[in-house]
Parts: structure tokens; sequence; C-alpha cells
């Protein structure tokens, strides 16, 4: 109930897994849903990337509406975790970019945008963004 009614009084949580997964279902619907929210469970040998939230999606399947971001900004955790900072970064910023362009957003969200708008306009961000950076060291 408190996490509910008043989240910011928390910093953080740590809990059994069942717990957990219940936590991140209710804090992925606080801030948008399941498309929006990525995950990591470490523990001493493995680790685990996802979505906070796991839904079956069954009513989205093949329409092109799903919301890569959550498994996107998962894939960045991974990047991270791996040592791949560069990368991780690189495709976070474009993600994070995409999210405010109300032009692609999915459904879920509020807009009529694709699966597939999405991920061009990621893609054609991080390719600016990379030739960008390559103008810049040869003005340099």
């Amino acid at each position: 109930m408190q996490l509910v009614s008043w989240p910011q009084q928390f910093d953080v949580m740590v809990m059994p897994s069942l717990y957990g997964n219940i936590v991140n279902n209710v804090c992925t619907e606080l801030v948008g849903g399941a498309g929006l929210v990525p995950s990591s469970n470490n523990g001493h040998i493995y680790a685990v990337f996802e979505m906070a939230s796991r839904q079956s999606g069954k009513t989205i399947t093949n329409k092109n509406v799903a919301n890569p971001t959550a498994m996107l900004l998962a894939s960045c955790i991974i990047l991270d975790y791996l040592k791949f900072h560069s990368s991780a970064t690189s495709i976070r910023i474009a993600v994070l970019a995409s999210m405010e362009d109300k032009d692609i957003q999915t459904p879920d969200i509020g807009g009529q945008g694709t699966t597939s708008d999405v991920i061009q306009n990621i893609i054609d961000d991080i390719i600016v963004r990379r030739v960008l950076g390559l103008f810049q060291n040869l003005a340099h």
C-alpha cells in the first residue's frame, strides 16, 4: 500500500525474488506500463536482464505495436554489465530521445506509432550522432 500511495519514500527495496516480481509489476504500472521498464536480477554467478513486468502480449502479437523501450533499455544494462559502456550509452541516449518524439510513440503510451517506427527512429538517431561525432573529431 505504501509503495502505491507514496512511492517516492523508497530509494532501494531489497526482497526475495517472488516479492521482487510483485513489486516490479506494481512499479511498472505506476510509471506507464510493461513496455517502458527494464529489469536486472544479479546474483553471485549469474545475471538476468529483461523487461520488468512479464506480460503475455497475446493481444498485440503480430500487430507491430509493442513498445520496444524496456527490452532495448534492458539490452543497455547488459552492455554495461559486460563493460561495453560506450555502446550502452549510445543506445540509451537514442532510446530516451525517441520517447520524447510524440509522433512515434506506441499505443501503450498514447501514440499511434509502431514498433518499427520506434526502432527506425532509434537507429537513425544513433547513426546521426555517430556521424556528427566523426565530423567533430575531424574539425579538431
